[in-house]
């Protein structure tokens, strides 16, 4: 007999198993590298040094955390997440890429790197499966808010310049790599790219996808997250507080943290999830 269709709209079971498994890996990893970035220069699967990059990434990870938390302990609609999965297609090719390509940095002899080997190469297999069959089961979309129009523009300038500009960075990471507020080398640059252009995506999707106030939430306090999380980075850590290349990276984060708040406000008035 064929399994009958989950209720419009609604997320699958499947789904969800996949969402528990990414918390876990997030949580992990995001506390690990940001609360004690010192150790991944020894305990990650590759080297990474100074701890400001390892706190980048953890800070990407913490936001995940909280993505996957929210789609876990507060979200029923697919809709309510399907803005989420293109952004995280790119980052794991970007960052399966940039293994390949740096295959030398990384510790194979470390059972903990064949688990980021593991993530990163299926997650383009998996993540396209499951959002074929919610699909399947999608309710009917929504004619667009007109509230959200502000969002959405907003969101698709600065998705578009991230997206262009961690191209660029994963294209050529020694050369704009300097420009940096912190050391990187080139396979630190390819990681950082592989982030904003996660983000970039995520804002994109929202541009093109978003029809329902309650849809903003989760990507916008995603966002709004990883924002505050990067903006204490050089409060915590040794970074050069001066120059033109400090500023202008300070400069956009406070845009993006701006425009998450503007998200956030209007998913917190959109209801139930």
């Amino acid at each position: 007999m064929p399994r009958p269709l989950a209720p419009a709209g609604r997320i699958l079971p499947e789904t969800r198993a996949g969402v528990w498994i990414l918390f876990v890996l997030a949580l992990a990893n995001g506390a690990f590298l940001y609360l004690v970035p010192s150790r991944a220069a020894t305990d990650y699967a590759w080297s990474i040094k100074p701890p400001v990059n390892a706190a980048f990434i953890g800070a990407g990870f913490l936001a995940g955390t909280l993505a996957t938390g929210l789609v876990l302990f507060a979200a029923r609609r697919w809709r309510s997440l399907q803005t989420l999965p293109p952004a995280l297609e790119v980052l794991a090719i970007a960052l399966l890429i940039a293994t390949i390509i740096h295959h030398d940095r990384f510790k194979f002899g470390y059972p903990p790197t064949w688990g980021w080997v593991i993530v990163y190469a299926g997650v383009p297999f998996v993540v396209p499966v499951l959002v074929y069959r919610q699909r399947r089961t999608a309710e009917p979309k929504p004619a667009a808010d007109p509230r959200l129009r502000a969002t959405r523009l907003l969101s698709a300038v600065l998705g578009a310049l991230l997206v262009a500009g961690a191209l660029a960075l994963f294209l050529a990471p020694v050369d704009l790599g300097r420009h940096w507020p912190w050391p990187l080398t080139p396979l630190l640059a390819r990681a950082v790219a592989a982030w904003y252009g996660m983000v970039g995506t995520m804002l994109l999707a929202c541009a093109g996808g978003l029809r329902h106030a309650s849809e903003a939430l989760i990507p916008y306090a995603t966002l709004g997250a990883w924002c505050l999380l990067l903006l204490a980075l050089p409060v915590v850590h040794d970074v050069q507080r001066s120059g033109a290349d400090f500023w202008a990276w300070i400069a956009l984060m406070v845009v993006l943290l701006g425009l998450a708040a503007l998200g956030l406000s209007r998913g917190l008035r959109g209801g139930r999830l």
